[in-house]
């Protein structure tokens, strides 16, 4: 099992202690890294700098993303399963 280890991250200027496997850590921080860069972009591109406004733009495109690749996945993964349903059927032959 893997241990959890204790560590802070910043986003948005604010400390965050957390509680993570190593493997996990490697994740949050890439995801900090992320959420950082979109405050950036946002905050020039449009112009905001209400940290709260910001952050409600990140979380409505990253869960709008979220949800299209689960549903191109999810239909990539219809596809495979009904081919290895017919490659089945070819074999049974």
């Amino acid at each position: 099992m893997d241990e959890k280890v204790k560590i802070k991250v910043s986003v948005a200027g604010r400390i965050y202690p957390l509680k993570v496997t190593s493997l996990e850590e490697e994740h949050v921080r890439k995801a900090v890294d992320f959420i950082e860069e979109r405050i950036k972009i946002i905050e020039d591109k449009y112009d905001i700098k209400d940290i709260q406004d910001i952050q409600a733009l990140i979380l409505l495109e990253t869960a709008s993303e979220l949800s299209f690749l689960k549903q191109k996945y999810q239909k990539d993964i219809q596809a495979i399963e009904d081919k290895i349903n017919q490659l089945l059927q070819i074999g049974e032959k």
